[in-house]
């Protein structure tokens, strides 16, 4: 019974396939497939550097607020330590609710800039993937390829690919093209 149905699907389908060939219809069979490395993209292509180096700086001046505030923090601490012997009960309650208003400060502040950088770091990651997206789609267009699968060893949809199928160069050189500045 198996063998009829198959060889029924095969006599009914070859024709069909002949039949799109030969009018020029795209099957799934004859669509040119590529890939490319987006990660490696995003570390080569110049814009990615330079949305990666924008971060870096934007990183490094929230450190430098919460580098100001430990200072802060460990000048009151030391102060704390230095003068609590001699302090009475009452303005040692005050400096130490002082110290903890600090530290409860610190806290929060480094919890917002923690979710502003990831905030930025994800604004920018969409800014990038956006752009690969249109260097893809011209690269893809100019040489006909009907699909470009993500080659990325963490969830890419390819695990094998011939390097002649590796769009990633002329990706990053079309980036380089359209958004180097």
């Amino acid at each position: 019974m198996k063998k009829i149905l198959i060889v029924t699907m095969f006599v009914i389908l070859l024709p069909l396939q002949i039949m799109a060939h030969a009018e020029g219809v795209t099957t799934p069979a004859s669509v040119k497939i590529a890939f490319l490395d987006a990660q490696k993209a995003l570390d080569v292509a110049k814009e990615g550097v330079r949305l990666r180096g924008s971060l870096d700086e934007y990183v490094k001046s929230r450190q430098k607020i919460i580098d100001l505030d430990e200072q802060d923090i460990k000048r009151l601490r030391d102060e704390l330590d230095k003068q609590g012997p001699v302090l009475s009960q009452e303005a040692l309650k005050l400096k130490q609710g002082e110290f903890e208003d600090k530290v409860n400060s610190y806290r929060k502040k480094v919890s917002e800039l923690q979710k502003e950088v990831q905030e930025k770091r994800l604004s920018a990651l969409d800014e990038f993937n956006k752009k690969l997206e249109q260097s893809v789609k011209h690269i893809a267009e100019k040489e006909g390829y009907g699909m470009v699968l993500n080659k990325n060893g963490d969830g890419g949809a390819v695990i094998y690919g011939k390097e002649a199928y590796d769009v990633t160069a002329k990706v990053i050189e079309q980036m380089d093209k359209l958004y180097a500045k």
